[in-house]
């Protein structure tokens, strides 16, 4: 069994991939006291809009740990790129965080090494008006009961933190078919104002081959009130997709997939006004936009 790390999470937590580059007036990496001028972060600063994912490097020649991060109340792991001491982690900014200034801590051990300035850019997402049964949008009692405990079940499956990065390189898109461009979407399902879509959407047919985004486990195979049949793969690190509405799951829990595996074929099951794919991912807890995978920069 591998190690878990403890993970501390907040509602909004942090979740195609950010510009993260230098800002002048916007503040600089700021060392600790008495911390080597050896310790060197990058970028200074780092900035990105909700629902992107941002990078960072940390290099620690002189040092055999390996340094965590801490961005409001949310745990940021790092992983080793070199034998050089170099660490990088990935911070996604989820779909509801506070625009504005933020810090991110980095520590070794127990000691402070940097203070990174975040900067979070509001985004502007289009309103999605849909028409579905009413019984799937006003739920019995029964019904109500299923979708709380399914919840549930998502959430302890996504909880740990796997101390292994499964996956290497940009992510693949998981079927062909036109991007709808769904990820944020303030849906109206009714008339009726619901949450924010959290996915990407793809226009793909019934019976269209999906494919494992990357490396990854299979954490939890589900038939689920909303999503309809669906898969989840932890990715290792807090990093995490799913692939809902499937007709097909072809893989089974615990089973080790490789990018590009086969999982399932599209499908409409689940609350689902037509076959199509939705594709999630969440990084640490947050809601991210998937496509923010397709260009990590890390091999």
């Amino acid at each position: 069994m591998r190690m878990q790390r403890a993970h501390r999470r907040r509602v909004w937590g942090l979740g195609v991939a950010a510009t993260v580059a230098l800002c002048a007036g916007l503040g600089t990496v700021a060392l600790a006291a008495g911390v080597s001028p050896k310790v060197v972060v990058e970028p200074r600063v780092l900035k990105g809009r909700q629902g992107d994912v941002v990078t960072l490097t940390v290099a620690l020649p002189a040092s055999n740990l390996t340094p965590s991060g801490q961005l409001a109340g949310q745990d940021i792991p790092f992983f080793r790129l070199d034998d050089s001491g170099r660490f990088g982690a990935l911070v996604g900014i989820d779909i509801d965080a506070p625009a504005g200034k933020h810090t991110l801590t980095v520590t070794v051990g127990d000691r402070t090494v940097a203070k990174v300035p975040v900067v979070i850019a509001a985004q502007h997402f289009p309103t999605q008006t849909l028409t579905v049964p009413d019984a799937m949008v006003h739920l019995d009692e029964a019904a109500l009961t299923r979708v709380k405990q399914e919840q549930q079940e998502v959430l302890t499956a996504m909880a740990p933190v796997t101390a292994e990065r499964r996956w290497a390189g940009p992510f693949l898109l998981p079927t062909d078919g036109p991007l709808m461009g769904s990820f944020g979407k303030r849906r109206i399902i009714n008339g009726e104002p619901r949450n924010p879509h959290s996915g990407e959407d793809f226009a793909a047919p019934e019976g269209a081959q999906v494919i494992a985004a990357n490396d990854g486990v299979v954490c939890l195979i589900g038939d689920h009130f909303f999503s309809g049949h669906s898969v989840f793969i932890d990715h290792g690190d807090g990093l995490y997709t799913m692939y809902f509405h499937l007709s097909k799951v072809l893989v089974e829990p615990t089973q080790r997939v490789r990018k590009g595996d086969v999982i399932g074929l599209v499908g409409a099951s689940g609350r689902a006004t037509g076959p199509h794919l939705h594709w999630g991912a969440r990084l640490n807890g947050a809601r991210i936009n998937p496509i923010e995978l397709t260009h990590l920069a890390f091999k």
